[in-house]
């Protein structure tokens, strides 16, 4: 009975709700595409994928059966909302593409949009058709909005056709070096400074070189030698480069490319004029006596035309009002200063500066500030009683159960801030000389030799760590012997230091294990999961040994856990690195028995063979790693740590500037990856010692 009964509602007024479904899914869009850039929630993700697929199923199918559909008397106005169709077709601004790949599909966009522009007009022809004044007048509104929605539509197409890689960059680009940042800048600048270099970001992405050698707008050679121009590096040097990936964002996976040109004005004005056309026009004919209208259909209709006319409003705002007209505005001036002709001046401070201010749309560009975390040590002494851990090897998913719940994200502690790593960060790579030694660091295998080498530990102990093996191999041997370092260390390390080398030994093993695409090379899950499942190996059976049960990795008894709720929660918590259950003390414990119980063995293996012939044989691997950690043990100075993190910055170094450049292009629609804002600042350095004026 029940079923029958909704049968008839579809029958019925099936039309009314898949129209009403469309537009929620446009304002759904409209509301959350823009959160991603700074967002890597997976459950936003899953929903944006699902509404922009949903989005154009619903509304061409919509479309289809209203062509389909046999002419109903009392519901006339269905034929009226397919122009609105077509206008939800063409997507809002925020967000054109999902993902990199849609706009490689901008041909089949262009089919769609020839098909469902026929599909409409034949609704309107068919079933608009009539005489008397109010048929006229509803007939004149379709028109308006179907050119409304047909502009629209084309707009998105054109948008995922300029979407692509190889139209972001040009060889003649031109990017002043000259002008970085100044000291005292704030936000509202500084964005404005990363418009005028975007330029640099877009030839780093698709592979070209920028020019830069001289201001065409500029010919007094005191220019490029005032002290008050000279290239101005420190911590708001990540603004300008998280803003710039933020503007690649928009280029790449919204309508900025289009919106925010002459045309994409007119495209504007054309699609808010014949919206608020439409909407007058239907006012009059649904005011007509003769018109005998279905009072629902009559407040779909207002609805319909009311949130599209909202929507278009919204849309011309934002274009009107965004950084990139304010770019516009000022770039008029020689030197992108804050002065400029009187009217722009007039035209910036008293309009469109005081109107953006509350908003802070500066600061909705920067990165959201987190990076994550994977340690090896952490899930080697994992607690394994747990109903996750426990159902996960029943089932055979063991590593994708390690991989999701034992990962976790580092934003800041007690002990270190974000934006304290990033002034470590920056001190190493000034104090280092990597922005002067780029082309070898970028162009050669490096991998931390360039470091080592300086540090006269290359040729020592650690060509074989770095060189002669897998880069992953690489990851994983200095990242566990980073790890026994810190915890075995005597020496007086900076807090800051010791934290900030722990933090990004656990990023790029997480960039291992969960986004290999992010490294070098193509994806090897298959062979580093064999390494690390080495590794736990060797500390399962260091621990299975081990007769003291204080050192045993055990979870503490806890009674609620047991209880059937908190098992449930326990299944999508998760324990990252800096979440455990197990303490300091305990791993500190556990990595004395383990550099104890290699000792011995590692000296007798050394003697033998030597760490260079073994360190390619993946089966010790692990041994390797102790090995390794020992040999720092020994130099244990307070300059051996800043050793460590500096072969660890030179990795990531590397492994930004040789993995594939559409690996960092698809991480931006998901709140993008810290070692792409490295790999931004050293082609930002590259660029600025090419033409030496550092």
């Amino acid at each position: 009975m029940a079923a029958s009964g909704l049968l008839q509602l579809w029958k019925e007024w099936g039309i009314q709700i898949l129209v009403l479904m469309s537009f929620a899914l446009q304002v759904f869009l409209l509301v959350m595409g823009g959160i991603r850039r700074r967002s890597s929630s997976t459950p936003l993700r899953i929903s944006l994928w699902f509404a922009y697929l949903l989005a154009d199923s619903t509304a061409i199918y919509t479309l289809g059966h209203l062509s389909m559909a046999s002419e109903s008397g009392e519901h006339r106005l269905a034929a009226f909302w397919a122009p609105f169709l077509l206008l939800h077709l063409g997507g809002p601004d925020n967000i054109t593409a999902y993902a990199l790949e849609d706009n490689r599909l901008w041909l089949r966009h262009l089919q769609t949009l020839g098909v469902q522009v026929l599909g409409a007009a034949y609704v309107l022809y068919r079933y608009t058709a009539g005489t008397g004044t109010g048929t006229l007048l509803l007939r004149l509104a379709s028109v308006s909005m179907f050119v409304a929605g047909l502009v629209k539509y084309a707009e998105r197409t054109w948008a995922l056709k300029r979407g692509n890689m190889s139209s972001l960059g040009k060889s003649d680009d031109w990017v002043d070096p000259f002008q970085l940042l100044r000291p005292g800048m704030g936000d509202e600048e500084t964005l404005v400074r990363a418009h005028a270099q975007l330029a640099m970001c877009r030839c780093v992405f698709s592979d070209t070189t920028p020019s830069g050698s001289r201001n065409p707008k500029t010919t007094d050679p005191a220019y490029y030698y005032s002290p008050r121009l000279r290239p101005y590096y420190d911590e708001d040097i990540f603004k300008l480069l998280e803003m710039e990936l933020s503007l690649t964002y928009d280029m790449l996976y919204t309508k900025a490319a289009v919106i925010h040109t002459w045309y994409g004005f007119c495209i504007h004005f054309v699609s808010l004029v014949g919206t608020a056309t439409a909407f007058l026009l239907f006012q009059l004919s649904a005011t007509s006596s003769t018109s005998g209208y279905n009072k629902v259909d009559v407040a779909i209709s207002y609805f319909l035309l009311g949130g599209a006319l909202a929507l278009e409003v919204i849309s011309a705002c934002r274009a009107v009002f965004s950084s990139w007209t304010c770019f516009f505005i000022l770039s008029k001036s020689k030197d992108y200063s804050w002065t400029s002709d009187a009217w722009l001046e007039w035209l910036h401070c008293s309009v469109l500066s005081p109107l953006r201010k509350p908003f802070k749309p500066a600061s909705r560009r920067l990165w959201r500030g987190t990076m994550g975390q994977y340690n090896l040590f952490h899930l080697c002494t994992r607690e394994r009683t747990d109903l996750g851990s426990r159902m996960a090897v029943k089932l055979g998913l063991e590593e994708l159960w390690d991989k999701i719940h034992f990962s976790g994200t580092f934003s800041g502690n007690d002990s270190l801030s974000m934006q304290q790593f990033k002034e470590l960060l920056l001190t190493t790579i000034q104090r280092e000389s990597f922005a002067r030694c780029t082309y070898t660091i970028t162009t050669l295998d490096t991998r931390g030799r360039f470091i080592l080498d300086r540090k006269n530990a290359f040729d020592s102990f650690a060509k074989w760590s770095v060189v002669d093996i897998e880069f992953h191999e690489s990851i994983l041997m200095w990242h566990f012997a980073t790890d026994l370092f810190i915890w075995e260390s005597k020496a007086a390390h900076d807090p800051k230091l010791l934290e900030a080398t722990r933090v990004l030994s656990n990023y790029m093993v997480f960039l291992l294990v969960a986004k290999p695409g992010m490294l070098p090379g193509r994806a090897r899950d298959t062979l580093s999961l064999k390494s690390i499942s080495t590794l736990k190996k060797m500390c399962e059976n260091f621990l299975r040994d081990e007769d003291n049960s204080t050192l045993r990795v055990s979870a503490n008894p806890r009674t609620s856990f047991w209880n059937n709720c908190s098992a449930f929660k326990q299944l999508f918590l998760h324990e990252g690195p800096y979440s455990s259950s197990i303490t300091q003390a305990q791993r500190e414990k556990v990595a004395g028995v383990l550099l104890c119980n290699t000792k011995v063995a590692n000296n007798q293996w050394a003697n033998q063979t030597g760490p260079e012939s073994l360190a390619a044989s993946r089966d010790d691997m692990s041994r390797c790693a102790a090995w390794l950690a020992k040999q720092l043990l020994d130099m244990d100075t307070p300059s051996t740590l800043e050793l460590i993190f500096a072969v660890w910055v030179e990795l990531m170094i590397y492994a930004a500037e040789q993995c594939p450049r559409d690996s960092h292009v698809r991480e931006l629609c998901k709140g993008g990856e810290f070692i792409t804002i490295v790999w931004l600042l050293i082609h930002h350095w590259m660029h600025t010692h090419r033409h030496k004026i550092a």
